[in-house]
């Protein structure tokens, strides 16, 4: 089980490095020397983290992480469980769960990575509380993910 959780992982990955054109081996090329990006990304599992990690490699950008003021547990995560946080936070999508402080100043930056697992077809609440509280005007904005089973295309329609 966890190798095909690291194998979707690597393919979410791949994706996206196809998608945004990256090279595997360099850089993404930069059109102005100012520019800069920052990758932020929850995770639960740890999948997440790793396709960040791997995208800070690809593009020398640094990494920050989000955590819920509340963190989740694994009865939180139980989607089969109608009760559990996660479900209810699908089915309310006006639930924003805290989130502790990022030490970051998004003024520095013209490009933010965004990457979340995928909860329900969707990106989890903490991403809508992310987006919601941080002021990300005139930002690049690419999201990525990773995945069990849904694709990115099921969140887009949310985010």
């Amino acid at each position: 089980m966890k190798l095909k959780n690291i194998i979707n992982s690597v393919m979410a990955m791949a994706a996206m490095l196809f998608s945004f054109n990256i090279s595997a081996t360099e850089p993404a090329a930069k059109s102005d020397d100012n520019m800069k990006s920052i990758i932020v990304y929850f995770t639960h599992s740890g999948n997440t983290e790793l396709a960040a990690e791997k995208l800070a490699q690809v593009t020398g950008a640094p990494i920050m992480r989000i955590f819920p003021a509340e963190p989740y547990s694994a009865e939180d995560v139980d989607w089969v469980n109608e009760q559990s946080r996660c479900t209810q936070e699908h089915l309310n999508q006006t639930l924003r769960p805290a989130i502790k402080p990022l030490d970051v100043d998004f003024s520095q930056y013209d490009t933010v990575y965004i990457g979340f697992p995928i909860w329900w077809h969707e990106e989890p609440a903490v991403i809508r509380t992310f987006l919601d509280t941080t002021d990300l005007e005139g930002k690049q904005l690419y999201p990525f993910c990773t995945s069990y089973e849904s694709p990115m295309s099921e969140a887009d329609a949310t985010l």
